[in-house]
């Protein structure tokens, strides 16, 4: 439990949500960022109450918002005993590194071919902000600004709604590689992996980008069997 309220302390209050997402979409991504985080490791028991109690709501908009980290695969729900976040299955992440990869390689393809100098801009910025949270120490930021410039590359070959089916069903994945991205000096690997796949779009060598994508999306759960080593409690 007190993993749990440690993490708890770090959501919003009620009065800081934005008006953009509904309530139970708020309370959903927050602690969904959570678990992804790692901030609410797997096995925490998760209370209904004290989560509603964070945000000032009632115990509804909680319920319905575990039932889409349910869904998503992230939480293991008890009827009448208890719900707390689930272990990591290395088979769905598998696959899901399988979609992605598979996906990710036919992006680079493409904007290899034709990506114009804004486009090779936008790429360049997310570059830019990952090095930046990097020096700062921001490892809570480092793996959305990782994701960013994925999400970026799906954009800019004009299948942006792909991201959307992809997140909701990457959270083991996404959990493995927050793990491996704790491991000294691999945070400074992913942003040279990131230069490699900008540059070689940048030139048009489609070969290349192939490359780099596959080279970048394979470390992680190629040390699969270290990491579930060091951190056995964590897994199916």
């Amino acid at each position: 439990m007190s993993n749990q309220i440690s993490a708890l302390n770090s959501l919003p209050s009620s009065n800081a949500r934005g008006s953009r997402l509904s309530t139970v979409q708020q309370i959903y991504a927050d602690i969904r960022h959570l678990i992804i985080a790692l901030s609410l490791p797997p096995g925490t028991v998760l209370s209904k109450h004290d989560i509603a109690e964070r945000y000032s709501v009632s115990q509804t908009p909680v319920r319905e918002a575990l039932i889409l980290l349910e869904e998503d695969g992230l939480v293991d729900v008890f009827p009448q005993s208890r719900t707390e976040v689930s272990r990591i299955d290395i088979q769905h992440a598998q696959e899901v590194h399988f979609l992605r990869l598979s996906v990710e390689i036919e992006v680079a393809r493409v904007l290899s071919q034709n990506l114009d100098a804004a486009g090779l801009n936008i790429l360049r910025e997310w570059i830019e902000r990952l090095s930046k949270v990097d020096k700062a120490g921001d490892h809570s930021s480092f793996m959305s600004y990782d994701n960013n410039f994925h999400e970026a590359l799906f954009r800019l070959a004009g299948i942006g709604g792909l991201t959307r089916m992809i997140n909701r069903r990457r959270g083991h994945y996404d959990r493995i590689r927050g793990l491996y991205l704790k491991e000294q000096g691999r945070r400074s690997t992913v942003i040279k992996e990131h230069k490699r796949i900008f540059e070689a779009i940048k030139e048009h060598d489609t070969a290349e980008a192939e490359a780099a994508v596959r080279a970048h999306l394979g470390k992680s759960l190629a040390v699969i069997d270290r990491i579930q080593n060091l951190y056995p409690d964590y897994f199916i």
